[in-house]
């Protein structure tokens, strides 16, 4: 499908198909990307993939309301240490972050 007619189907600008596939463009709205899903009639894996990709390119965190103040200075350390953790330092603290996780019960619903 050429970017004119997937932004035919997506009711958006070619600019703005081309913007995005070239990483200029943050990610699209829930609405764009539920159009997305359609018309390239994405299967269960497709979707998630990207959605994780989706997920993985909001450059905005919002911290939850009921964070704790030890929360807010870890986010606040990390956020000082962006763009210069070496593949190592990320790998412990993802396997950090993974102790004691029981795997998810259920459907996973994700929202923008």
């Amino acid at each position: 499908m050429q970017q004119v007619q997937l932004a035919d189907h997506l009711g958006v600008n070619a600019c703005y198909v081309s913007a995005m596939e070239n990483g200029k463009k943050g990610p699209p709205s829930q609405q764009v990307l539920s159009k997305l899903v359609a018309a390239l009639k994405l299967d269960a894996e497709e979707q998630e993939t990207l959605w994780d990709k989706v997920d993985q390119s909001q450059r905005t965190i919002r911290l939850p309301d009921n964070a704790t103040l030890e929360e807010y200075a870890l986010m606040r350390d990390l956020r000082r240490h962006l763009g210069a953790l070496s593949s190592d330092k990320v790998n412990v603290i993802r396997n950090i972050l993974n102790m004691d996780v029981r795997p998810k019960s259920g459907v996973e619903i994700r929202s923008i």
